[in-house]
């Protein structure tokens, strides 16, 4: 197998198609026109960001920089404040304007290097990103000699599971290591084609998959289906990484698309570690091949091999149980997510594994809210009996009657005092949940309803007209970079207005033509369309705005008689 680069200059292969955007297929050659025309450009041995929204542009523009021998920084997003705290840490930021108005400048006098002295992939070097769990951006250095040690070790585990022609399908990001070694770094090495366009969520690439495509996503993604996906080609590898699946989200991924997640663990510092499938709740992680496992005094994982520290082990503070026979390994909680409440240490997992365990409770997050108050919090998804208990006596009595069920295993300390309840807990576009996202739930509260500029109510029909404010409080963690109305707010909005205008039960027996077209995003009005069928005890809604047309629609039933 060679190498990222040694294949892009492999004469063979220009006219080999690597990638499709806009629907129009690149080549090989193609793209190794468009690195020879920029990376002339570029300061060598710097350090230059770069953060695209078009994997083809960010493709072309880590290999110039590397070919110039500078250093590739990957920022975690391009928000103005969080590249104005990173600044120190490059001296050129590259986005897709910049890529392409420099492409879009007459070639250079000198032609560009020969192909037998392209660059070591040792000395082809990048630095990632991570907040950890205090927030503060934290570089991590990585080499594309790393890199490429890790696909060598992973491509023959699914080589044989993906039949010829399939493309690499994305939907996460590429700025972080995950998307860039499957979405960027292996197609390229494996001679696979990759799909380009951005496209985070499920309605912008739903209708293009093709039947053995390779799907990349994130937890995020698969707690998150859409409907429409029970109608599509079916996937031959859906990976998962960034965060963990739980076993609910698995299955029901695997009824709906017709293959078992495999999910990838590692981090940032580390890359790949072990990959499982959950097909029962008991499923183990198995570790790469070459990947040596190990705990330390503390019970918690270490592990070593060559794309992770080489000869040396690296400390995770995850806590494990090892089969000493296979190396394999369950993960029982973080270490550091011990923190001192009155004096006294008490284990955040150990408090959201006691809700979990409880049938109020589907999922739950324990965190301390504040760092000036040092009160313990959660945010919690209630299941279908804590809902229904929470509507009937508040916020306030429901969050006693956890601690009751917390209070069976721990200490005064460990009963949480600030609740927050969600129909999903917050997380960003790599399924992860950082603290800022969390800590927000608990700020000045956020509009929890949109604002109705107009309504007109004429017997069984009316028309809604609303103004969603940027700070609604449902765009929040969804998703950081690119907030969108959930689905899921869209239905209980049309179920809630039906009930109240029309009379009819707010209890539904069925959801049928659920469609949703077109993302909704802050600041926007959009108008909701409500039609009440009596007879057939059915109201049809439609959200849709006049600069973007339908966004969603479908028909609620209910069962019994109307008001």
């Amino acid at each position: 197998m060679t190498g990222f680069i040694e294949n892009l200059y492999h004469p063979q292969n220009a006219n080999t198609a690597l990638c499709i955007e806009g629907g129009r297929e690149y080549c090989v050659g193609d793209l190794r026109t468009d690195i020879d025309r920029l990376y002339p450009q570029l300061p060598q041995n710097g350090r230059i960001a770069i953060h695209c929204q078009s994997a083809r542009l960010f493709l072309i523009a880590i290999t110039a920089i590397w070919r110039g021998g500078a250093i590739v920084i990957f920022p975690a997003t391009d928000r103005p404040a969080y590249l104005d705290g990173i600044a120190d840490q490059f001296d050129l930021y590259l986005d897709d304007a910049a890529i392409l108005a420099r492409l879009n400048t007459p070639p250079p006098a000198i032609k560009p290097s020969p192909t037998d002295i392209l660059p070591n992939p040792v000395n082809c070097k990048a630095v990632f990103f991570t907040s950890g769990s205090t927030g503060t951006p934290k570089p991590v250095h990585k080499t594309l000699t790393q890199i490429e040690a890790e696909i060598r070790v992973q491509e023959p585990l699914w080589q044989n599971h993906i039949p010829a022609g399939a493309r690499i399908v994305g939907l996460v990001s590429h700025q972080h290591i995950y998307g860039l070694i499957f979405r960027i770094i292996w197609p390229v090495i494996s001679h696979r084609i990759f799909t380009a366009d951005p496209a985070p969520y499920w309605e912008m690439m739903q209708g293009d998959l093709r039947t053995g495509d390779v799907l990349i996503a994130s937890p995020a993604h698969l707690k998150n289906l859409h409907p429409d996906l029970a109608d599509v080609a079916r996937p031959s590898i859906i990976f998962s990484s960034g965060g963990p699946l739980d076993p609910a989200a698995a299955h029901e991924t695997t009824t709906m698309l017709g293959t078992c997640p495999t999910e990838i663990y590692g981090s940032t510092e580390t890359g790949g570690i072990a990959y499982r499938q959950q097909i029962d709740a008991d499923s183990i992680w198995h570790p790469l091949p070459g990947v040596e496992t190990s705990k330390n005094d503390a019970g918690c994982l270490r592990v070593r091999a060559e794309h992770i520290a080489g000869d040396d082990w690296y400390q995770t503070e995850d806590f494990a149980e090892i089969n000493k026979d296979t190396g394999g390994f369950t993960l029982r909680g973080r270490a550091d997510r011990v923190v001192k409440i009155e004096g006294k240490r008490i284990s955040l997992g150990a408090v959201e594994g006691h809700l979990r365990n409880c049938d109020l409770v589907e999922d739950a997050i324990a965190l301390i809210p504040d760092d000036h108050d040092r009160r313990l919090g959660v945010i919690a998804v209630l299941s279908k009996t804590g809902k229904d208990m929470l509507a009937n006596v508040g916020k306030f009595r429901m969050g006693r009657q956890l601690r009751r069920e917390i209070a069976q295993y721990e200490d005064d300390a460990a009963l949480p005092q600030r609740w927050r309840f969600v129909d999903q807990l917050p997380s960003d576009t790599q399924g992860k949940r950082p603290l800022h996202l969390l800590r927000a739930l608990f700020a000045d509260p956020a509009p929890e309803n949109p604002e109705i500029i107009a309504n007109t109510h004429d017997g069984d029909t009316a028309s809604l007209t609303l103004h969603l404010p940027g700070d609604l409080i449902y765009f929040r963690g969804h998703f950081p970079d690119m907030p969108i109305l959930p689905g899921v707010v869209q239905l209980h909005w049309a179920v809630t207005q039906a009930a109240m205008i029309f009379k009819v039960p707010v209890t539904l027996g069925e959801v049928t033509q659920l469609k949703y077209r077109k993302p909704i995003t802050p600041g926007t009005n959009v108008t909701l369309e409500l039609t009440c069928d009596r007879a057939g005890a059915k109201v049809r809604f439609r959200y849709h705005s006049s600069s973007e047309g339908d966004h969603s629609s479908g028909i609620l039933k209910w069962r019994g008689e109307t008001a």
